[in-house]
C-alpha cells in the first residue's frame, strides 16, 4: 500500500485524511501541523461541524493518532526541515498548508531521498507539473516530481471548459463563483487576514488589499476577485484571456457554485448542446449531471469535481449558460488522493 503523509492539518489536510481512511486508499504514515496538540488535532478529525463525526475509531496514544487501528505519527513543526521524513519512508507527502516556501523545501527532501513525490494543494509556479485530474493527467511524466492540484474551483471549472472549448470554440465569456468563507475570515469586523501564519510574505493581494474581507462573514456576502479563471488558464491555455472573474464570499460552510456565461465562435443551441454535455459526461468519471431541483446542501459531501445543473442550462442570442455545483472541500480532496495515484503510476 502507498504511503503518504500530510502537511497542514487544517480543513483540507483533515479532509483528505477522512476520505482516505473512509476508503482505506493509502497507508497514511504521518501529520504535521503547527496546531500544538495532539489530542486537539484528533478532536478535529473525529468531530467536524460540516460532515459529521467520523464513522470510524481515533484515539491518541503519546505522539501518535491511531485511526481506524492504525498508528500515524503526529508532529507540530512549522518547517518541512524540522520532521524526521527520514524515519517514515513516505511515498507521496501532501502538502496543504498554503505556504508556498513548503515547495521550495520539499526539493530538498526529495533530493535527501526521504520522500518520492510532492503534492501541493494550491496553485504554484515552482512545481514540475499542475495537474487537474481528468484533464491534464496526461501531462504527467515520470522525472517529475512536485505537483501542484491546482484549486477546487479551477478543477471543477476546467472540465466543462475544455470540454466547450474543443467542441465550440470559446470566444469570450465571464465566470462567477460564490464560495463559502474560509478559516482566515473573521466572525465580527477586523483586518483583513491572510491565507498563512505570516500574511505579509505569504498573502495574495487581492485577499490582502481587500478590506471588505475582514468584514464579519456571518450574514453577508463579500465581493472579492477570484483566482479561478488564472488558474484554470494555466491548463487551458488556448482560453486565456478570454474570461472576466468575479467572486462573491458566501455565509456557508462548504459547497459553490459556478456561473459561466460563454460565447462560442461556432454556432450552438440547446438542441445540439444539451445531448453533447450528456454524452460527454457518461465518459467523464469526475463530473456529474442533476436534473433535481437541488440546493447547496444537498451536495455536501459530492466527490465529483463539478456537478452541472441541466435545470439552469440555457442556450439564448449565441450565448451559453451553465451553473455547476461543487463541493470545494470534499470534492476536491478526492482529487488530490486520485493525484497520489497517478503521480506514482507513472
Amino acid at each position: 500500500m502507498l504511503r503518504i503523509a500530510v502537511n497542514g492539518f487544517g480543513r483540507i489536510g483533515r479532509i483528505v485524511s477522512r476520505i482516505n481512511a473512509e476508503n482505506s486508499r493509502f497507508k497514511l504514515i504521518a501529520i504535521n501541523d503547527t496546531i500544538p496538540s495532539v489530542d486537539n488535532m484528533a478532536y478535529l478529525f473525529k468531530y467536524d461541524s460540516t460532515y459529521g463525526k467520523f464513522p470510524g475509531t481515533v484515539t491518541v496514544d503519546n505522539d501518535k493518532m491511531i485511526i481506524n487501528g492504525d498508528e500515524v505519527s503526529v508532529t507540530h513543526k512549522a518547517s518541512l526541515n524540522d520532521i524526521p521524513w527520514d524515519s517514515y519512508d513516505v511515498d507521496v507527502l501532501i502538502d496543504s498548508s498554503g505556504i508556498e516556501q513548503n515547495v521550495t523545501d520539499a526539493k530538498k527532501l526529495l533530493d535527501d531521498g526521504v520522500i518520492k513525490k510532492f503534492i501541493y494543494t494550491m496553485s504554484s509556479e515552482n512545481v514540475d507539473c499542475e495537474v487537474i485530474v481528468g484533464v491534464n493527467d496526461n501531462m504527467i511524466e515520470s522525472g517529475q516530481r512536485t505537483f501542484s492540484a491546482s484549486i477546487c474551483d479551477a478543477n471543477a471549472l476546467a472540465h466543462i471548459l475544455q470540454m466547450i472549448d474543443n467542441e465550440y470554440k470559446i470566444h469570450s465569456g465571464s465566470v462567477t463563483t460564490l464560495h463559502p468563507w474560509l478559516t482566515y475570515q473573521n466572525l465580527l469586523d477586523g483586518a483583513a487576514k491572510g491565507i498563512a501564519p505570516d500574511p505579509n510574505k505569504y498573502t495574495p493581494p487581492h485577499i490582502k488589499e481587500n478590506y471588505g474581507m475582514g468584514r464579519a462573514s456571518i450574514g453577508a456576502m463579500i465581493p472579492k476577485k477570484t483566482t479561478a479563471v488564472t488558474c484554470t488558464e494555466k491548463i487551458l491555455t488556448s482560453i486565456k484571456g478570454k474570461l472576466l472573474s468575479h467572486s462573491y464570499r458566501i455565509p456557508t460552510s462548504t459547497v459553490s457554485i459556478s456561473d459561466l456565461v460563454l460565447k462560442t465562435e461556432k454556432k450552438v443551441t440547446s438542441e445540439i448542446l444539451i445531448p453533447t454535455i450528456e454524452e460527454w459526461a457518461k465518459e467523464n468519471p469526475f463530473v456529474k449531471l442533476n436534473y433535481e431541483p437541488l440546493i447547496s446542501l444537498d451536495y455536501q459531501g459530492e466527490e465529483a469535481s463539478a456537478v452541472i445543473d441541466m435545470q439552469w442550462l440555457q442556450v439564448e442570442n449565441d450565448l451559453i449558460k451553465i451553473v455547476l455545483w461543487y463541493d470545494n472541500e470534499w470534492g476536491y480532496s478526492s482529487r488530490v488522493l486520485d493525484l497520489v495515484e497517478k503521480v506514482i503510476e507513472v
